[in-house]
């Protein structure tokens, strides 16, 4: 597979026999974002407090906190579909400035692809046409091109056959996984996940987080925003807690889970803990 059909599953290591693994959890010291200072109110409320985050390439961090501690403010600012107040955020290198124009604006955005809680998908348009869209506007890909991509890219996350199919005929779950394929289509150096499983029944929630799963597992590079917090200690290579709009903890996912250093981190923990196996 070329660069140019598909960028971010190439995290792939040697072995001395000369056969190609995946490479898991190899982190870069390469930096994809990074935010300095990074502020955010909405009125007088301080829903961000001097958030300073990076994340570097095949890296996946998981953001866990209570509801309403700025989770989701957090990745909506990281690619200026909300304005930060103040601080700085660096999309591999460029700053991302939401005073840009859209022109300037949406080369540095396209570097991330963003999967949101309520898929938004085009209910107008089949799923291909749904993965196709912005490829051909944002990257000037070709039709064909796209839809090469488009396809290889349903095979990934299970859903080629609902290739022609509408949004109003798929469930929840495949919903999401036509909205993964979408993000992957823009080729993006990152993928943000915004609470991807939290608006789908519970038997459809396996589904997603497998593809996901399979994601980090190639070397993706990921922030997930989530409540699902077996996914958070099993997959991700570093763990971000945040309470009250600031980083309270983070470190290996092993140790925030097993022996939390701040009294926050512990409480909210053992709240959850119970529920996993």
């Amino acid at each position: 597979m070329d660069s140019q059909q598909f960028k971010m599953n190439d995290a792939f290591t040697t072995t001395n026999s000369g056969n190609l693994i995946p490479a898991t959890n190899v982190v870069e010291d390469e930096i994809i974002i990074r935010t300095v200072k990074l502020n955010k109110y909405f009125g007088d409320k301080h829903v961000l407090k001097d958030i300073d985050f990076e994340v570097r390439k095949r890296e996946v961090v998981a953001v866990i906190g209570p509801s309403g501690s700025g989770k989701s403010t957090l990745i909506r600012c990281l690619n200026a579909l909300e304005k930060a107040t103040s601080g700085e955020i660096y999309i591999h290198g460029e700053r991302l400035n939401s005073s840009l124009s859209v022109k300037r604006l949406s080369p540095i955005r396209s570097e991330l692809g963003m999967v949101f809680q309520n898929f938004n998908l085009f209910p107008h348009m089949t799923v291909i046409e749904n993965i196709i869209e912005a490829p051909r506007l944002v990257r000037k890909m070709s039709k064909d091109q796209a839809i090469a991509l488009g396809e290889k890219l349903l095979v990934k996350v299970g859903l080629s056959d609902k290739r022609d199919a509408y949004p109003n005929r798929l469930s929840g779950g495949q919903k999401q996984r036509v909205a993964i394929a979408r993000a992957l289509a823009m080729q993006p150096r990152a993928l943000l996940f915004d609470e991807p499983t939290s608006a789908l029944d519970p038997e459809l929630v396996g589904e997603v987080l497998k593809v996901m799963k399979d994601l980090a597992y190639e070397g993706s590079t990921m922030v997930v925003v989530t409540h699902e917090m077996q996914f958070a200690r099993d997959v991700s290579d570093r763990v971000v807690f945040m309470s009250d709009g600031s980083f309270i903890e983070q470190g290996d996912p092993e140790e925030i889970f097993k022996n939390p250093k701040e009294k926050r981190t512990q409480l909210f923990l053992e709240r959850v803990l119970s529920v996993l196996p």
